[in-house]
């Protein structure tokens, strides 16, 4: 019974799964673009927060203050004050973290979804290919005049569900691994100046 009712949806084509990875792709483009124009703001914005920085300014640049950097600095400066006077290093260090994480979390926004759909729009695309092959097969056996042919011609759509699965998810893989590095730099640079204006501050 259950078998019977599983046939009867995978004879409903499989269609939808090339919409769905069409849909699918669309929201990857979408979210690499953000990234990209993100992380070239960024970038620019560090570049001025480094040169305060070697100057020994602990201001900052004209458009930063109300930036996701500026914001997070202001909770440095804040942390600098607290701990003027008798800090503890341990205590100052695990805040300093805190920050850095929080930075992180907004820097990552997107790469799980892109990082999750290079792992699986193959195994989408492969299940969309699997229906194909059922719908062709109960074809045949419903028409068994149509011979090999019919059984071809609907096994090569159905592999085309494969072939966007692979389409969506190289990108997606490609994108997930060169932002993650650049994420990486972009933290590494920002960890330097909340150090840098840390010390700074508590001169």
């Amino acid at each position: 019974m259950l078998t019977e009712y599983l046939v009867k949806g995978a004879l409903l084509g499989a269609e939808w799964v090339l919409y769905l990875l069409v849909t699918l792709s669309v929201i990857s483009v979408a979210m690499m673009i953000d990234r990209i124009v993100l992380y070239f703001k960024i970038r620019r914005r560090l570049d001025a927060l480094e040169d305060f920085s070697l100057k020994g300014d602990d201001g900052f640049p004209e458009g930063c203050e109300e930036c996701t950097e500026g914001v997070l600095l202001k909770m440095v400066d804040e942390l600098a004050e607290q701990t003027s006077n008798g800090h503890d290093t341990d205590l100052v260090g695990a805040q300093m973290d805190n920050i850095i994480s929080r930075y992180r979390r907004r820097l990552e926004r997107f790469l799980p979804f892109l990082g999750t759909l290079g792992n699986n729009a193959p195994f989408i695309g492969l299940f969309g290919t699997v229906i194909g092959v059922i719908q062709a097969f109960f074809q045949l056996g419903e028409n068994l005049e149509g011979g090999a042919s019919a059984v071809m011609g609907g096994i090569s759509e159905a592999l085309v569900a494969t072939a966007a699965g692979l389409a969506v998810a190289i990108p997606a893989v490609i994108a997930y691994n060169f932002f993650s590095g650049i994420v990486d730099t972009l933290i590494e640079r920002f960890t330097l100046v909340a150090w840098t204006r840390l010390k700074l501050r508590r001169q």
